[in-house]
């Protein structure tokens, strides 16, 4: 320490404001968290820096092993994380499914909630969970909806089934106008020049008052991408709930190219966006059923759209046309489909039994049965109590229904239901499930995580690896695996900046759509298949549909579905995280890609090991990269400027590393610019400088592609290890780490590598640790 530390980190000098020379390890939590950056830095190699006297490896083993034992003592000393906050409140996505599972409600209902902020990279920290008067408001509101939707006070809901066709829609549609126009002529109603003008568009279409589907057969076609038949006219959805949606189609004049149709559902209003259920691919010429199971509000509707083909075309010639079309056969949809009568979330207040004649004695007893429902736990009488007596002051003033409405919505809102309640001195069997449910499902444990805990058998290893394996194999582990690798990859920020579309014509809906889908289906499969995390830095395999394998120049993908992939190395570049689309977007601006901004992204979220801030007293500068004429030089001169030199030289070459990936996530060798022409109003494409991606990686080495990058990344596979088990630990529980955790993740880090290096195993290893138990 006093040959390499201590003159820049001492009583004369104190480089970046931090001595180490008087560090108390055992004294407070503050000097322990220190402790642990000055080994996390000689860990890395990042100390003492490379122009000073460098130490030797067994030097650095002495006084990390030594620094190791003191922080260890030092948790024991200090009691380990008692500043941490243990009480977090459900965020919106949390509270949203909690409320689906177990009032079977859905809805916008949440859509006026605060933003959740994020700490420590996710929403669901509890430190940055706060609550205000404001959202307490939106949660009363929120509860009246969900209230009014769960208890039922009619009867059944008759399940309707319908079928039509594109004709049918053609009449339909021919008729209302017709009985506009005549309504207009009975009451001399003037139309405005636009609306007369539509009007004549729309008669233009072969002659008739509708838009029109060509006859193919019995059959009848969609021939312009503009057309949306939807479900309007046919099936009035009044009812909240799932519906049958199957629709009989295959493509005409294809040639054997791919048609594609998507199935969306919305209002049909132009201001709306529609959301996408999927997306049919045809081929073959004959009839192809694909039928779906949709969950639908009151007043949407469910439409088709041609994906390839034609914009646009005359009216007149649309009979005429000989571009490729698809034929729709039929169309079927029926709802809603009642599983259970009354619904789930009535049967949780009420059980079986009807409410016309709500039977005001009984409400004390009903209350008791459900708030351990709600709450999910035990609740004592005295609780309970409460809110009786709550109920039966409101029914001096309203009905037995209406009181019992009123309170439960104020156990809706009390800290029991919106928070993560733990006891205080030990995480008991309730805690235990809790933390497995909201980890796997982001939501409620369910009736045998319940029964377990009132067992006092789950925090059995046995059992609760047992449960671990069960939630997630059920569909609702899907949440877990989009909302956990949407914010620790930020791929949830797909589509933020679009690129622009003169740089990049090729991108659009679709194409971002399976960015993000490779990635979290590589994830996916990472898990379920308990794959080594080495597979994040590389592989000889990813996740595709033929659109994604296109941009890729990846020969042999047909069909829109997503499947596991062989890649052959020799032939692309493909393969881990950093080739993926989805990273390589959201680490570009839409029109230029930025080496920092991808560097400070592995560092951060790969590897784990975030570049410091900029000192605070240093006035933001603007380096003189006049005459730079690539990225590279331009970053050059950055290094070059004091300020900036530490931080720069070791961000900018794992960013320089990618730049032959463009905007898109497309492979380049140039970089694309855009030049006027004289002759068209639209700037045309250009190619401009030759991309460099040669440098050298600190500590690691030179490179001079990005395949010798990423062979040289492998070699800090460990980083990302220990990366991966931070950020798996601080989703699940709640908080951010502190020292005091480190033992845990290095056990949790240990038993994976001993074990296979799987996703899969690292999730146990952290379920069963001490780490996931404590309070």
């Amino acid at each position: 320490m006093q040959t390499y530390c201590i003159g820049c980190h001492g009583p004369k000098k104190q480089k970046g404001d931090f001595r180490v020379d008087e560090l108390k390890i055992a004294a407070n939590a503050a000097d322990a968290e220190n402790w642990q950056l000055v080994l996390d830095n000689l860990h890395l190699g990042e100390m003492p820096p490379e122009k000073e006297k460098q130490s030797q490896p067994a030097e650095v083993e002495l006084v990390t092993t030594w620094i190791q034992s003191e922080i260890k003592r030092a948790a024991q000393a200090l009691g380990g994380q008692k500043s941490e906050v243990v009480l977090r409140r459900l965020n919106r996505f949390e509270y949203e499914n909690t409320i689906e599972d177990l009032f079977d409600v859905r809805g916008d209902y949440a859509i006026g909630f605060p933003e959740d902020a994020t700490s420590g990279g996710f929403n669901n920290n509890g430190a940055a969970l706060g609550l205000s008067a404001e959202q307490i408001n939106q949660y009363l509101r929120a509860a009246d909806f969900i209230l009014n939707r769960a208890i039922v006070t009619k009867p059944k809901p008759e399940t309707v089934k319908v079928s039509f066709t594109l004709h049918d829609i053609e009449a339909v549609n021919a008729r209302r106008m017709a009985e506009r126009e005549a309504y207009e002529k009975k009451n001399n109603i003037k139309r405005t020049e636009a609306e007369l003008k539509q009007l004549e568009r729309m008669k233009a279409a072969g002659g008739r008052a509708a838009p029109y589907y060509p006859k193919h057969g019995e059959d009848a076609l969609i021939p312009m991408q503009y057309l949306k038949p939807d479900t309007n006219g046919f099936y009035f959805v009044r009812e909240p709930g799932w519906y049958r949606y199957k629709v009989i189609a295959y493509p005409v004049r294809n040639d054997g190219a791919p048609m594609r149709l998507e199935v969306s559902h919305g209002t049909g209003r132009q201001e709306d966006v529609p959301t996408v259920v999927d997306i049919i691919q045809l081929t073959e010429a004959q009839p192809k059923e694909s039928e779906f199971r949709v969950y639908l509000q009151p007043g949407r509707r469910i439409a088709l759209r041609m994906i390839d083909g034609v914009n646009w075309m005359p009216g007149s010639k649309v009979a005429e046309s000989t571009s490729p079309a698809i034929a729709i056969k039929k169309i079927e949809m029926e709802g809603p489909m009642i599983e259970q009568w009354p619904p789930r979330g009535h049967q949780a207040m009420f059980g079986k039994q009807e409410i016309a004649n709500i039977d005001e004695a009984a409400v004390p007893q009903l209350l008791r049965d459900f708030a351990p429902k709600l709450f999910r736990r035990p609740v004592e009488s005295s609780v309970v109590d409460e809110f009786v007596a709550f109920y039966q002051e409101r029914l001096k003033e309203v009905s037995a229904l209406d009181a019992f409405k009123l309170t439960v919505k104020a156990m809706m809102t009390s800290p029991l239901f919106l928070f993560h309640y733990e006891p205080a001195t030990k995480v008991d069997d309730f805690a235990l499930a809790n933390r497995l449910s909201y980890f796997f499902w982001c939501s409620m444990p369910d009736d045998e995580l319940l029964a377990l805990a009132a067992k006092g058998s789950l925090a059995n290893p046995a059992e609760l690896k047992k449960q671990m394996t069960r939630l997630l194999a059920d569909a609702k582990s899907q949440r877990f695996l989009q909302d956990f690798t949407g914010q620790w990859l930020q791929i949830n920020k797909v589509g933020e900046m679009r690129p622009d579309k003169n740089l990049y014509p090729e991108y659009d809906d679709l194409l971002e759509r399976a960015m993000v889908q490779e990635t979290e289906m590589f994830i996916r499969e990472m898990l379920i298949n308990d794959l080594s995390l080495t597979n994040l830095i590389d592989s000889n395999w990813t996740m595709l549909n033929d659109r994604l394998a296109k941009h890729y120049g990846i020969a042999g993908v047909q069909g829109n579905e997503f499947r596991k992939v062989a890649l052959d190395k020799t032939r692309t570049v493909r393969g881990g995280l950093l080739a993926q689309a989805s990273i390589l977007s959201i680490t570009s601006n839409g029109t230029t890609t930025s080496p920092v901004v991808r560097g400070v992204w592995i560092l951060n979220h790969l590897l784990g090991t975030p570049p410091p801030p900029p000192p605070p007293d240093v006035p933001p500068i603007e380096p003189d990269i006049r005459g730079a004429s690539t990225i590279q030089e331009q970053l050059d001169k950055h290094r070059d400027i004091a300020q900036c030199a530490a931080c720069h030289r070791k961000i900018d070459p794992y960013g320089i590393a990618l730049e032959n990936f463009d905007v898109i996530g497309g492979w380049r060798d140039t970089y694309r610019s855009l030049i006027q022409n004289g002759r068209s109003p639209r700037p045309q494409l250009s190619e401009g400088k030759a991309v460099s991606a040669d440098d050298e990686l600190p500590k690691l080495g030179r490179f001079a592609t990005f395949m010798d990058f990423r062979t040289l990344l492998g070699k800090s596979e460990h980083l990302v290890f220990r990366n991966v088990a931070e950020q798996l630990a601080t989703y699940a529980l709640g908080r951010s780490l502190g020292f005091a955790d480190r033992e845990d993740i290095d056990h949790i880090v240990k038993t994976t590598r001993e074990n296979g290096g799987g996703l899969k195993t690292m999730i146990t290893a952290l379920v069963q640790s001490p780490l996931f138990k404590r309070p």
